[in-house]
């Protein structure tokens, strides 16, 4: 919001209720995703770059909760299970960080590589499944995924972004990002389940 609070809006099934302001001190967009039925856990950037977090249990709203690392983008975060998170951001270095929730606890921040010039954007299309995606260097798009048992290296999928990409996933083992291209215009490429096709 304007003094760089979160706030919520929500649908209740027939109407928008008003917006309401659950505090904290964002340096960024937040991003929330939900892990299962009446649960909702949103991650920001907070003061000295560190990454915060509040979620909505099916009855309130926590605190903040301080998760530290330091960002140099804004966070973005996935879930592939009931009471797991996956959080990722650009680090001091332009690497990719990741910071997960087990179920019963957070762990440290692992170092995933690369080269970073934009934000990244990740998902996930099923159990034990999350997919990578950022600018890189060169200014194409690079992808690097978790395939239940480790992580692949980063595949370069080409193009050239002026923004940031954003992801999503309609199905199991389907994948569309978007990005702006040079020309301004938008951008998309797909995994159809066997490979990418960029339109």
């Amino acid at each position: 919001g304007q003094n760089n609070t979160l706030v919520h809006r929500w649908w209740n099934g027939s109407s928008w209720r008003g917006w309401e302001d659950l505090g904290g001190v964002l340096k960024g967009s937040p991003d929330c995703v939900s892990w299962g039925a009446n649960r909702i856990d949103c991650f920001a950037m907070g003061e000295n770059s560190v990454l915060v977090h509040k979620w909505w249990n099916g009855s309130a709203w926590s605190g903040w909760e301080n998760l530290g690392g330091v960002l140099t983008s804004e966070p973005t975060a996935a879930s592939w299970a009931a009471g797991r998170l996956d959080v990722f951001a650009r680090g001091q270095n332009q690497a990719l960080v990741h910071k997960w929730w087990n179920g019963s606890a957070w762990s440290g921040w692992e170092n995933l590589g690369g080269v970073l010039t934009s934000e990244p954007d990740c998902v996930s299309w099923g159990a034990n499944r999350i997919d990578c995606f950022a600018s890189g260097q060169d200014s194409a798009l690079w992808h690097r995924w978790w395939n239940g048992t480790a992580w692949s290296g980063w595949e370069n999928l080409g193009g050239y972004l002026t923004s940031g990409p954003s992801a999503s996933s309609r199905r199991v083992n389907s994948l569309d990002v978007f990005v702006r291209s040079s020309n301004g215009a938008l951008w998309h490429t797909s995994w159809t389940g066997t490979r990418w096709t960029h339109r």
